[in-house]
């Protein structure tokens, strides 16, 4: 066995964007992405991700761009916010307007962040610091008869991905460049009954390459020693070298709420189905496990359900998700190889295939309350408190076909984020503070991280690597700490 030393890593590296149910990614390693994409505002920050059935007045244009022809009045928001991962962190100003104008509505956004790699000492500031900018529109239009349509586009230019220099074992620098790009068509129908259709196209993509340095290293290779004599074994060196990696990732999908009419107790019920199409033209070759040519495909859904109820001025909403998804990586040969049984695999065929199949869930949960103002109707201070679990659980069924085997491996764990947040709500400001920690399968901190696999273990890595022994590493935690200002426009 040789040990990889993992620190907090970002697993399931495509989409990165953190606009909610509409994109499904797969995990197959039980590390955190970080908060560092959470660069749009919400009004419930500590309702532990509720949005099935519960409104967002501040959150809801993003994620469906028809939302925002519900706009009652204009606003600006500030949230300036830091994140932690364990092998890095940042800081963040994102700054975001929504305005509103007869029949027409929209929004823009524009961040700034700096990520830090914090396993590193003594590099120049280029190789430890990445500035990533974020840009975001969406314009909406009311037609009439209880229909709003909407379009928005989001784009990030990158140069630094939380956990991906710990996805580079023996690394000393890694220098990320790349961009995502993020195009939604929204439709939204109130019927007379009450009820509500909501309903959103999803394209995107996702480009970046890694340019990997590694130093020269000591390696002691085993061999016999004599007995009471010096032993002949010298340690070989091993050279330095430059990597340049690719990951790619195109996603397309389709996304539905249904709102039921609010029942005669105040209860709203909703019911989600959400449809992703991922391909991966190519995976980038990490050290965990080193296939090259290696892309895939995935095909991943959510099922859910969601409640939601306003009680005086207390507010409860849930969610449950159910979250099937399958997908299929492979590595083709580069020329025609020939197999432990003398048969020829010609150029182009596969030489390993994976198959995952996923049987994920989550539930989100959170209570909001608000005690108004003794002299003022308008001012309330207010609290939020909510808990996300989500259980990944998967198969990975593998055939190497340069080395006639096969194996099946089952893995599963479960992630969970407390959230809380305090609100002070006036007429034409309000200000929040909010924080959250995500931890699985616990929410002790360590140092270090330690992946086993063995030496010449053929799988593919990447977007959805491959594991080639049973898991046994703690992942670690990953935190966010906000304060949003959000100023009503007259």
């Amino acid at each position: 066995m040789s040990s990889i030393r993992l620190r907090q890593t970002l697993a399931a590296l495509a989409l990165p964007l953190s606009l909610g149910a509409q994109v499904i990614t797969p995990k197959t390693v039980p590390v955190h992405q970080g908060e560092q994409f959470g660069v749009f505002p919400s009004q419930w920050p500590g309702m532990g991700g509720v949005s099935i059935a519960l409104p967002d007045t501040l959150g809801d244009a993003w994620l469906n761009p028809a939302k925002a022809g519900r706009l009652a009045f204009g606003s600006i928001q500030v949230m300036p916010f830091t994140h932690r991962a364990t092998a890095g962190g940042g800081r963040s100003i994102p700054v975001s307007l929504l305005q509103t104008n007869g029949s027409w509505s929209g929004g823009a956004l524009f961040s700034l962040q700096e990520v830090e790699r914090e396993d590193v000492w003594g590099q120049p500031i280029s190789d430890r610091r990445a500035s990533n900018q974020y840009v975001a529109a969406v314009l909406a239009r009311r037609l009439g008869a209880g229909l709003t349509l909407g379009a928005s586009v989001s784009a990030a230019d990158l140069r630094g991905v939380d956990g991906v220099s710990a996805m580079y074992a023996g690394s000393d620098r890694v220098r990320q460049s790349g961009g995502q790009l993020d195009a939604r068509l929204g439709l939204t129908k109130d019927f007379t009954s009450g009820a509500t259709l909501e309903l959103v196209a999803v394209g995107y993509r996702y480009r970046m390459e890694h340019d990997v340095h590694y130093p020269s290293q000591w390696r002691w290779v085993p061999c016999a020693c004599p007995i009471n004599t010096p032993c002949p074994c010298d340690p070989q060196i091993v050279p330095e070298r430059d990597e340049r990696n690719l990951d790619r990732t195109n996603l397309i999908g389709a996304h539905a709420v249904y709102l039921a009419p609010t029942t005669p107790g105040g209860w709203r019920l909703g019911y989600l189905l959400t449809a992703n199409r991922l391909s991966h033209p190519k995976i980038p070759n990490y050290q965990i496990q080193n296939i090259p040519r290696d892309p895939g495909n995935t095909d991943a859904f959510n099922l859910g359900f969601g409640a939601s109820r306003v009680l005086g001025h207390s507010t409860f909403g849930l969610d449950v998700i159910l979250e099937p998804m399958w997908s299929h990586t492979w590595a083709d040969a580069a020329g025609d190889t020939t197999d432990i049984h003398g048969r020829v695999i010609p150029q182009g065929a596969h030489t390993v295939d994976n198959h995952f199949r996923f049987s994920n869930s989550r539930i989100n949960v959170g209570f909001a309350h608000e005690i108004p103002g003794a002299t003022d109707s308008a001012m309330a201070l207010g609290f939020q408190f909510g808990v996300s679990m989500r259980s990944i659980n998967y198969t990975l069924d593998q055939s190497n076909h340069v080395a006639r085997t096969s194996r099946t491996q089952d893995e599963g764990w479960t992630e969970w984020t407390p959230a809380f947040a305090i609100r002070l709500r006036g007429r034409d400001l309000t200000l929040t503070w909010a924080m959250s920690m995500t931890c699985g399968p616990t929410c002790l901190e360590s140092n270090d991280r330690f992946l086993a696999v063995p030496d010449a273990a053929p799988a593919t890595p990447g977007v959805i690597a491959a594991p080639s022994a049973p898991l046994t590493f703690d992942g670690g935690t990953a935190s966010r700490h906000l304060v949003m200002v959000s100023m009503r426009l007259r």
